[in-house]
């Protein structure tokens, strides 16, 4: 049964091939339920091809750029007015605990609260739509634990 949803595709050639579908988290919240066949694809694997290139300077602007609205207009102008201020005391509140979530090891590494919020949410209001739901999902106490943990990301 766990072998039935384990987001793995064999490509039947020689060698096999495999193609491995995620969503992006942190590894550390998923390895313990990745079933052990698509572990086994990884170790006997020569080669990891991954689908974003996250050192090249082209592909972060790129997702920075994308992210945005177009040029003049900020979240306030597509929300409905209710949600745009649901939001905002939401990370109001994200801001204000994010200090009480971090663990000690992160601290440890110099990380503090406020450069953690900037890095994820700096910019908010300029973001579109859909990258604010997925930086909202991100803001969880979980996740802020997990920061500075490698993605899982295939």
């Amino acid at each position: 049964q766990r072998e039935l949803n384990s987001f793995l595709w064999t490509i039947r050639r020689d060698p096999p091939a495999y193609l491995f579908g995620t969503i992006h988290v942190p590894y550390t919240r998923v390895w313990d339920f990745i079933p052990d066949n698509s572990k086994a694809a990884f170790q006997a694997s020569a080669r990891v091809y991954f689908e974003l290139d996250l050192t090249d300077p082209y592909t972060i602007s790129a997702l920075a750029s994308c992210q945005l609205l177009p040029h003049g207009e900020n979240l306030q102008d597509v929300l409905p007015r209710e949600l745009y201020w649901r939001l905002k005391r939401h990370l109001d509140y994200v801001k204000l605990m994010m200090p009480s979530w971090m663990t000690p090891a992160q601290r440890g590494k110099g990380l503090y609260a406020d450069y953690l919020f900037n890095a994820i949410a700096g910019n908010w209001e300029r973001k579109r739509p859909v990258w604010v739901m997925l930086m909202v999902n991100s803001l969880t106490e979980t996740d802020v634990r997990s920061r500075g943990v490698p993605v899982l990301d295939l």
